[in-house]
C-alpha cells in the first residue's frame, strides 16, 4: 500500500512538471490563438466617433510675447502662397491610420482600462524583434508628466502604438513641437490627441501666478508663462472643483497653439491631411472625456 501510494505521488509531481514547462513554453511563444482572438476582439473598435477636426479659422492669438513671436515665425514659414509652399515634408502625409478609427482605438482603450480586461498582445518578444526595424505609431498623445496620467496605461496601447509627448501641463517648447513633427512628418502619423488631467499641478500654479509672484525657479515661471495666456478668462475667479475647467481652457489651449508654433502642424491641419483632438482624464474616476 506504501508502494502505491508513493508511486502515485512521483506520477503526480511528474506530471505537474511537464505542465509547467509547457506552460512556460508556451508564454515565451508568445499568445495562444484563442488568446490572439480574444484580445483582437477586444482590441477593434466598437463604435467609432469621428471627433470634429479642429478648426483653424479665427483662432484668437494669444497676447503672451512668446505665443506671438511664433505666430510671425509661421507666417513667415508659410508665405503668402502656402498652398504652393516648397519644403514642407510630404513624403509620408497621409500614409498613417485614419484619425477616427486611431481615436476609437483610445476610446475603447480607456474602456478595458475602466473595466480591467487588459489586452495581452503587442508586448511579445515578435513585437519587440517586429518594431526594432520601424515605427507607425496611430496617435501622437501630447499630455503631462504627472506620474497618474500614463497614457499606454490609461488608453490600454501597447509596443510601438502611440507617440508620447509629455511635460508638465502639456506646455509647450521648441523641442515638443520639434518631436511632434517629427512623428506627422517622418511617421505618417495623422492623430494628434491633447490629453489633459484634473488637479493638475503645473495647472493649479498657473493660476497661482496669473496676478503675480514666483512659481519657483526660472525655469518654473517660463513653464507657467507658456500657460498664462490660455487662462485669461480666470483671472480673479475662484478656481473649479478639480480646477476642471482650467484644465479644459489649458487643452483646448494647447490644441490651438500648435498650428500657430508650427509651420508644418500648420500646412497639415489646413489641407485636412491630420485631426487633433482633446481630452480630459479624471484622476478620481479613471476616465477619459473627449471634445
Amino acid at each position: 500500500m506504501t508502494k502505491l501510494y508513493f508511486k502515485t505521488l512521483v506520477l503526480l509531481v511528474s506530471s505537474q512538471f511537464i505542465f509547467s514547462c509547457a506552460y512556460l513554453q508556451s508564454e515565451d511563444d508568445g499568445p495562444s490563438e484563442a488568446q490572439k482572438e480574444t484580445s483582437t476582439k477586444m482590441a477593434a473598435p466598437v463604435k467609432i466617433v469621428e471627433a470634429p477636426a479642429l478648426k483653424n479659422e479665427n483662432v484668437v492669438i494669444a497676447v503672451s510675447e512668446n505665443v506671438k513671436l511664433a505666430h510671425q515665425t509661421v507666417q513667415a514659414q508659410l508665405g503668402p502662397a502656402d498652398d504652393q509652399r516648397q519644403g514642407t515634408p510630404t513624403t509620408h502625409l497621409s500614409t498613417g491610420l485614419e484619425p477616427s478609427v486611431a481615436l476609437g482605438w483610445l476610446k475603447n482603450g480607456n474602456t478595458r482600462f475602466l473595466k480591467k480586461r487588459f489586452r495581452t498582445d503587442g508586448q511579445s518578444s515578435n513585437d519587440v524583434k517586429r518594431l526594432s526595424k520601424a515605427q507607425h505609431p496611430h496617435t501622437v498623445v501630447i499630455a503631462c508628466s504627472d506620474s497618474r496620467v500614463p497614457p499606454e496605461i490609461l488608453f490600454d496601447q501597447k509596443l510601438g502604438e502611440i507617440f508620447v509627448i509629455r511635460t508638465a501641463g502639456e506646455a509647450l517648447d521648441s523641442m515638443s513641437v520639434a518631436s511632434l513633427e517629427y512623428a506627422l512628418s517622418h511617421l505618417g502619423t495623422r492623430h494628434v490627441l491633447v490629453l489633459g488631467h484634473t488637479h493638475c499641478g503645473a495647472v493649479k500654479a498657473a493660476c497661482a501666478t496669473l496676478e503675480s509672484g514666483d512659481a519657483g525657479s526660472e525655469s518654473l515661471n517660463a513653464l507657467v508663462r507658456d500657460i498664462h495666456p490660455r487662462l485669461q478668462d480666470f483671472r480673479g475667479k475662484p478656481n473649479s472643483p478639480g480646477f476642471v475647467n482650467e484644465v479644459w481652457a489649458n487643452t483646448k489651449g494647447v490644441a490651438e497653439d500648435l498650428a500657430k508654433r508650427s509651420g508644418i502642424v500648420a500646412f497639415m491641419l489646413k489641407n485636412k491631411k491630420i485631426q487633433i483632438t482633446t481630452a480630459v482624464y479624471d484622476i478620481e474616476k479613471g476616465s477619459v472625456e473627449f471634445k
